[in-house]
């Protein structure tokens, strides 16, 4: 009932004209008058803001001030309209808006955006929820409330909340992400999302937003305040972009002079904008990509016409690939770098910072193991999983948002432990891929095909080499996290899910690796069908442990999750090759039967 009622009164508080400082402009009209669930109704709409209305020197400008979330971070305005933005439509883009003129329209004329359909919404049970046909993805926030401002998923949504976490459906859990959607566009509206006052004195170093901000101050400051957040929105709202450069400047030095003590660096500030600018992350996996396709010709072109002997740098294909894929790394690792300067920490606590860490130890583990073959399957490989791992992190599951650390995780030891047992993943990752080739070369076997043979010993050789490098990472990294646990929580091993499944990922690899000491598994085949099959553990550890089981690493906090379609795939596809690969393996010979 109390989230019902806090509903009920934030919609009617958002929808009052008086909420706003701003005066209304010329053929604005009250929102109260319009019937605000029926969008075939014929009252007047709000006049349309105009797009990207900031001109590129106030973005710069606007988009470097900082704000600060409601979990206590402080970021740049222009990283806080992208997140935002994302949040609520699930899309980097909005018809041509750039970010952050977009998030400031929507304080400035909320009567317009109120009916704009904004909010991201997928999952059929909520459509049927609502009555939306089955081709609508997104709603408006005035299409969820009724004639008098009431959310008319109020009552579900405080349903949901009562609910015990384990006992909710997946609609139930669906409907709550999406109350987060709209609470959050409502809030953006408002300006409560806009937090870039500090509040003078104050001991946990609170900032607040204009509407918030005046009940904590009195006489000169109450004033001095009064003044620079009135000529920032007479600017903002009137577009005026030398007032709006003015303001903006006197808002910085309102922030410096009482909110210096949380201010980020400027080394900070500077690589969250270029990040921002950037994306480099994604920007990086085509690069890879293109890596993967000149290397993976190349060792088919080395196969096919040098009977598999390396190549130098002097050959302009492979040349061409193995530069291109170590610009990709470097790239990568600058940006890697970046996101280091700009959240302060090492970029390792949630699944998108993992992933690209993951990635970012793929290409280092073929640089490694190419350096010493040089035939380019080995960097293309890492070229091609490096992109994918990206790829991965790039869906809407992952959120790239830069949070604080939970108080556990800020010890030394995240870098230590993390580090080293994530990078284990790079290796065995590419381990499997280099598996995926021996049985796929064996399709090739036959008499008169020795150059064939000769290569699957080279990949089998290098591919033992990458499996021991990566179970000695994951063993040496899980013994430094019982050391970890041991000062975190009192105790070494605990049983916790992460722990088991990170055992039982050592003990499975444990058993592929010393087939090369029993004669009858001493075969290139039998490596590479045990190593593929052992990728299934590790994919249980990292993504099976972490968002589909619950315990003290999990980021999902025991959801109940289905199963994604691509493990129903992955599988069949790894039973195919395997039984596929098996057969030319078994009735395909390398010399002439007599």
């Amino acid at each position: 009932m109390k989230k019902t009622l806090i509903l009920i009164f934030f919609s009617l508080f958002l929808l009052s004209p008086s909420v706003y400082a701003f005066p209304k402009s010329e053929g604005e009209t009250d929102l109260m008058s319009q019937n605000t669930h029926d969008h075939s109704a014929h009252a007047p709409m709000p006049v349309n803001p105009r797009m990207n209305f900031l001109s590129g020197a106030s973005r710069d400008r606007l988009g470097s001030l900082f704000v600060q979330d409601f979990r206590g971070r402080m970021k740049p305005l222009d990283t806080l309209s992208r997140e935002m933005l994302m949040k609520v439509t699930k899309k980097s883009s909005y018809e041509g808006w750039e970010p952050l003129d977009l998030f400031l329209s929507w304080t400035v004329h909320p009567e317009h955006w109120l009916q704009e359909p904004l909010i991201a919404i997928r999952f059929p049970g909520l459509k049927e929820l609502l009555g939306l046909s089955e081709d609508t993805d997104h709603v408006s926030a005035a299409s969820l409330m009724d004639g008098q401002g009431r959310y008319l998923l109020g009552s579900k949504v405080e349903e949901a909340l009562r609910t015990a976490d384990r006992s909710r459906s997946k609609l139930q859990r669906k409907l709550l992400i999406f109350d987060e959607r709209f609470n959050l566009l409502l809030m953006s509206m408002q300006g409560q999302t806009l937090r870039i006052y500090p509040v003078p004195g104050d001991e946990n170093n609170t900032w607040e937003g204009s509407a918030e901000i005046f009940s904590e101050l009195s006489g000169e400051t109450l004033e001095e305040y009064r003044g620079v957040e009135t000529g920032f929105h007479e600017a903002l709202r009137n577009m005026n972009g030398s007032g709006l450069l003015v303001s903006v400047s006197s808002l910085a030095d309102l922030q410096e002079k009482y909110g210096s003590e949380v201010l980020p660096s400027s080394l900070s500030l500077g690589s969250e904008l270029l990040l921002n600018r950037w994306k480099p992350f994604s920007r990086v996996t085509l690069p890879y990509l293109g890596a993967f396709i000149l290397l993976a010709l190349a060792y088919v072109i080395s196969l096919l016409r040098r009977k598999g002997e390396p190549w130098t740098l002097k050959s302009p294909l492979y040349a061409i690939g193995f530069l291109l894929f170590a610009a990709s790394f470097f790239f990568h690792l600058i940006a890697y770098v970046l996101r280091w300067f700009a959240s302060g920490r090492a970029p390792l606590s949630n699944g998108y910072e993992s992933l690209i860490f993951i990635a970012m130890a793929v290409a280092v583990a073929g640089l490694i193991f190419e350096w010493k073959d040089r035939r380019g399957i080995l960097a293309g490989l890492a070229s091609f999983l490096s992109a994918s791992v990206l790829g991965v992190a790039m869906m809407a599951t992952f959120d790239p948002a830069i949070g604080p650390l939970v108080p556990v995780l800020n010890s030394y030891w995240l870098i230590i432990h993390v580090t080293v047992i994530t990078g284990s993943y790079g290796f065995l990752g590419l381990g499997a891929l280099m598996a995926v080739t021996i049985l796929a070369l064996h399709f090739f076997k036959g008499p008169d095909k020795d150059f064939i043979r000769q290569a699957i010993r080279r990949l089998n050789d290098l591919h033992w080499k990458v499996l021991t490098t990566g179970l000695g990472m994951l063993s040496i990294g899980t013994l430094l996290g019982g050391v970890w646990a041991n000062e975190s929580w009192g105790r070494y091993w605990g049983w916790d899910s992460k722990e088991t499944w990170s055992l039982v990922t050592i003990l499975v690899y444990a058993s592929v690796v010393h087939f090369r000491w029993v004669k009858a598994l001493n075969r290139p085949w039998t490596l590479a069908a045990g190593s593929f099959f052992a990728l299934s553990s590790v994919l249980m550890t990292y993504f099976g442990v972490n968002y589909l089981l619950s315990g003290l690493h999990s980021y999902a906090g025991g959801e109940a999750v289905s199963l994604p379609a691509w493990v129903y795939y992955g599988s069949a596809f790894m039973l195919l090759l395997l039984a596929s690969s098996r057969w030319f393996d078994k009735n395909r010979h390398w010399e002439v039967k007599s």
